[in-house]
């Protein structure tokens, strides 16, 4: 087999497989910082006095894409409140940062961040039925605030139909760590039909290393922890920039009978059958459970599926790629949808189309936080072809 020594020859592979994923690559919006569909100047003027709007210190974390066209996108705040709303939707209209975010459902959820039945802060979404999974984990930073609990949202007339509170001893690990950011729906006949009494909501704890398991069916929920949902790879490196995070589960998808995850501060995909889940494992069953499916040459921030095909990014070589699953042994298993050493900084959510033509991402400069510069393009929403 040919060896290639030369980094110009590797540099110029790079250079034409930009070039040619070109036209595969939609740009559809961009932001500067947030803006928000105040109902007043003063109550945008009241929220930068008071420290509960900071537009450089925000970061745009989830999006996903309704049946009716709307676009939901989560704004989390991260280490303190830098946000006054975390979850929002885009409108038509544009303001100095970018397109008008408007609160979902509306600004009364978000008046006081001290009330419970509110939302406090939000990491990542789920759609599925047409009805929207908002995962509230009811901190900020260190700060519990409230029991993390699940908002199950009727869109189609935008009605709270279910609240699942979260116990905070399932919610965090026995240290009392924990930071529930995303939720995935599994319906395991894939019907709509009572798919609220038949579900399956999987939540992963970035920062106590697990697992929680809902079972709508049994009304049941357990908390699963796996060495393998730990992170291992904390030196992160984004154009030219470092720095160190230190967190596991960010994101998780299913194919088949199997959940696939991975710690965003680690180089490995795992699986696990939901069959093992179901039964609750401790952690010594959950790790001889768990399957290796493939090594990364770096981190990434979010996996979703399409077939037997995971997709995922690289953040060091800001790409997004592709690789076949149930493919042994075929050197084409693997393949670089697309390389932009701009747009792809740091992307940080990934979803497929309901066609599966189309790959509907969110970058955000994560190397930046908390300082991002308002004068500069920092969040992109942008579409990629797959067929």
């Amino acid at each position: 087999m040919m060896k290639m020594r030369h980094p110009l020859f590797t540099l110029l592979i790079l250079s034409m497989m930009t070039v040619s994923f070109g036209d595969k690559v939609k740009n559809i919006y961009t932001w500067k910082f947030p803006d928000f569909e105040w109902l007043s100047k003063k109550q945008e003027e009241d929220a930068i006095r008071s420290n509960i709007y900071n537009p450089s210190s925000c970061v745009f974390e989830d999006a996903n894409e309704a049946e009716d066209g709307r676009l939901f996108i989560t704004i989390t705040n991260i280490n303190t409140r830098a946000s006054p709303v975390s979850l929002t939707t885009v409108t038509n209209k544009t303001g100095l940062g970018g397109p008008i975010l408007r609160p979902y459902p509306d600004w009364s959820w978000y008046n006081n961040s001290y009330m419970c039945d509110g939302i406090i802060n939000v990491y990542r979404i789920d759609i599925q039925c047409n009805h929207l999974f908002v995962l509230d984990a009811g901190k900020f930073g260190t700060d519990q605030i409230c029991n993390p609990k699940l908002l199950i949202f009727n869109l189609k007339d935008d009605t709270l139909v279910k609240t699942i509170y979260i116990p905070i001893d399932i919610a965090t690990n026995k240290t009392g760590s924990g930071l529930l950011i995303m939720p995935l729906v599994y319906i395991p006949n894939g019907k709509c039909t009572q798919f609220l009494d038949e579900m399956i909501v999987f939540m992963a704890d970035s920062e106590g290393y697990g697992l929680v398991v809902y079972n709508s069916f049994t009304k049941s929920m357990c908390r699963i922890e796996s060495d393998y949902m730990k992170p291992t790879d904390t030196s992160f490196s984004i154009a030219g920039k470092n720095f160190t995070y230190v967190g596991g589960i960010f994101s998780m998808t299913i194919i088949d009978d199997d959940l696939y995850f991975a710690a965003v501060s680690g180089n490995k995909i795992y699986k696990i059958k939901i069959k093992y889940l179901l039964k609750c494992p401790n952690e010594k069953e959950a790790n001889k459970q768990t399957r290796l499916v493939k090594k990364l040459s770096s981190q990434t921030i979010d996996l979703t599926s399409a077939g037997q095909s995971i997709f995922y990014s690289d953040f060091r070589a800001m790409s997004i790629l592709r690789t076949n699953v149930h493919t042994i042994c075929n050197l084409n298993k693997t393949e670089i949808l697309a390389q932009d050493s701009e747009k792809f900084q740091s992307v940080s959510s990934m979803k497929i189309s309901s066609n599966e033509c189309q790959l509907k991402c969110i970058s955000d400069r994560f190397q930046h936080y908390p300082t991002f510069n308002t004068n500069e393009i920092n969040f992109r929403y942008f579409k990629i072809d797959l067929c």
